[in-house]
């Protein structure tokens, strides 16, 4: 028997989204009227967009029967997270990216995967074509904040290190963990991504997964290859590896200094 939330806020943060941020909205409305989960607020945190993010916002809310909370200031992605965050009351609560297509099911399936010991239900892409245990196993290796449920009590006093300006869904998986809650990858939850590829791949991020841990050196090395073998570029993978070995150098310095200048 399913633990599921019966009402949910929905976070969302975004910049400049006029052009996706209707339709996910309107994928969203869907999945919660064929689903039990009510929606209660809809949490706008926008990076003072110029164009009608906002307008849209509020708009999607009154047609729904959702409470509007939209805000403009100017925020990272992390910090838009952090401020949302901060504004959600029910139990559960659904992160949004702006430019997500949630399936009709997806709140219902998600729902599905609730349980006691489980903080946060992360679905799939539906242009993922791979079996379920090979999507899982290979998802794993970072967390994702696409469209995920995340139980409040899980990620209550996260706060991002300043420079994290990429890698925050990784960086919030390792702390519902360790706060002693499931991350769930749930294969049935799925969703389509318009992406606006806002962060592409590079120096920073490996820089930023090296720095914290947040991903590991063979997982980001092994794109190189990989993307020569698909006939793409493997310069961006390459500036990520050696990001990623900045970074950990980083790490060792810093943790070096913490203990005295030991070395053991």
């Amino acid at each position: 028997m399913s633990c599921g939330p019966e009402t949910i806020d929905v976070a969302v943060p975004t910049h400049e989204s006029g052009s996706v941020l209707d339709e996910t909205l309107e994928r969203l409305a869907r999945a919660e009227r064929a689903s039990s989960v009510a929606v209660s607020r809809l949490i706008v945190v926008d990076d003072k967009s110029d164009d009608d993010t906002r307008a849209i916002g509020r708009a999607a809310a009154d047609a729904n029967g959702w409470e509007p909370v939209v805000m403009s200031r100017p925020s990272t992605l992390p910090q838009a997270r952090e401020i949302a965050i901060e504004r959600v009351e029910t139990e559960w609560f659904l992160f949004l990216d702006d430019d997500v297509r949630l399936s009709e099911t997806y709140l219902a399936d998600a729902a599905e995967a609730v349980a006691p010991a489980v903080g946060a239900v992360q679905g799939r892409k539906t242009t993922s074509a791979s079996r379920n245990t090979d999507w899982v196993r290979r998802r794993a290796r970072r967390g994702g904040t696409h469209a995920t449920l995340l139980r409040r009590e899980a990620i209550e006093g996260m706060l991002y290190p300043d420079d994290l300006l990429v890698l925050e869904d990784e960086y919030t998986r390792r702390y519902v963990e360790d706060n002693g809650f499931l991350w769930i990858f749930n294969h049935q939850a799925r969703f389509d991504h318009a992406s606006q590829e806002r962060h592409p791949i590079g120096w920073q991020e490996g820089y930023l997964g090296g720095k914290y841990g947040l991903s590991q050196f063979h997982t980001v090395a092994l794109n190189v290859p990989f993307s020569l073998a698909e006939g793409r570029s493997p310069i961006p993978h390459a500036k990520r590896a050696l990001g990623w070995v900045a970074g950990r150098a980083h790490r060792r310095a810093a943790s070096i200094g913490e203990n005295g200048g030991s070395r053991s």
